[in-house]
């Protein structure tokens, strides 16, 4: 399972954050078992509006709403709820 699906089902699941906001060391915290090279820039690179093009398949899914703070995008999490059977 990909990094942005772990994270997005923690999120969906409640595991850390508060509702679709999560900080970036909620993250770090969260996957403290990751490459830190890795989850160092995670939240950053997924940003929609900033965030670096990695390739043609990275889809950009969060917002920074202040200095390390992130909101994953609604859409993201309906997608991947349809993909689990929860909706």
């Amino acid at each position: 399972m990909t990094l942005r699906n772990q994270f997005i089902d923690a999120i969906i699941d409640g595991k850390f954050g508060n509702g679709i906001t999560v900080t970036r060391q909620e993250f770090m915290q969260f996957f403290s078992n990751e490459n830190s090279l890795t989850t160092g820039c995670f939240l950053s690179n997924s940003e929609i509006i900033t965030g670096a093009p990695h390739s043609p398949n990275y889809t950009h899914f969060t917002l920074r709403i202040s200095e390390g703070r992130y909101r994953v995008h609604p859409g993201a999490i309906e997608i991947r709820m349809q993909q689990r059977g929860m909706l």
